[in-house]
């Protein structure tokens, strides 16, 4: 740690992940970064392998698994930089991303967050582009079928792209008050985007530039055959956030039913999807609780 404030502060979120999290961190462990580490109570060896032998690494240590927004925000509130960079842990980054997203920032000052183009390890291209959800989203459940990849060589306004890579200025984001803390895990992304719009702000997605993303491994692990459920579940919560009343109540009872009467579609045919369906429609009716881990009313953590 020196005392001239970094331009860049990386913030990475840590469940487990002592496999892939050094790639991360050393894909962004520049001159005038900073690199913070905010692990979720792994039980893996994560803090030992990754932070030995590089000394400048910031190691934020959750006693919980608070999700991923939770996490976030305790590594936005302990950031230094003028810029903070959201990167998930199963992804790479390049200095001709950052620089990128940096340069935009700096010169467009109507721009509040800015993602890049993913590809997966093989060099495919994802599409992590989407509008937000609404009623229109149910016809495709899966995010694979709503979401598409920009091309281009000029910035792409957007509602919003998946969180693998995101950055903003600190000072606005902390002015949003960071992610919204009720989402455990998914769609705290896309909230994020809505309320950069509200705020007046555009959020850009960056074609010509491109990182290595391996897949939400973390949330695969956590949740495995329950992860579409939870998607949709977070997906339905951003929802009853921005909408009202008689909006939340009729799309869920039409999720409910479009998903009840496709599950026993699926069921008749004896097709494997059945069960995703019956899952999906229980947490649009409400009956599917306890997706994610239950938090700790009072968590505690520390930095080092």
């Amino acid at each position: 740690m020196t005392d001239h404030a970094p331009s860049l502060s990386v913030v990475v979120v840590n469940w487990n992940g002592a496999d892939y999290l050094g790639d991360c961190v050393d894909s962004v462990a520049r001159e005038g970064h900073e690199v913070l580490v905010v692990d979720n109570a792994s039980v893996d060896d994560s803090e030992d392998r990754i932070r030995e032998g590089r000394p400048s690494l910031r190691w934020i240590t959750n006693e919980a698994n608070l999700g991923f927004s939770t996490a976030a925000n305790r590594g936005l509130a302990a950031a230094r930089g003028e810029y903070v960079l959201f990167l998930n842990p199963d992804a790479r980054a390049n200095d001709a991303a950052v620089s990128a997203a940096l340069e935009v920032l700096e010169n467009e000052p109507d721009v509040g967050l800015v993602g890049v183009a993913i590809r997966d390890v093989g060099g495919r291209s994802t599409p992590t582009v989407e509008p937000f959800f609404s009623f229109r989203s149910l016809r495709r459940a899966r995010a694979a079928d709503r979401a598409t990849a920009p091309t281009g060589s000029t910035p792409v306004d957007i509602d919003w792209c998946h969180g693998v890579f995101l950055v903003g200025r600190r000072h606005e984001l902390l002015a949003l008050g960071g992610f919204d803390e009720r989402f455990f895990l998914y769609a705290e992304d896309m909230d994020l985007c809505h309320r950069v719009h509200e705020s007046g702000r555009r959020v850009v997605y960056l074609p010509w530039v491109s990182i290595m993303h391996e897949g939400n491994r973390a949330g695969r692990v956590l949740l495995a055959e329950r992860r579409a459920a939870a998607i949709f579940s977070s997906s339905l919560q951003f929802y009853d956030r921005h909408h009202g009343p008689i909006a939340r109540v009729w799309l869920r009872f039409a999720a409910g039913t479009t998903f009840g009467v496709r599950a026993l579609v699926y069921r008749l045919r004896r097709a494997p999807l059945a069960e995703r369906y019956v899952a999906l429609a229980r947490v649009a009716f409400g009956a599917e609780q306890d997706l994610f881990p239950t938090r700790p009313a009072s968590p505690n953590g520390g930095v080092r």
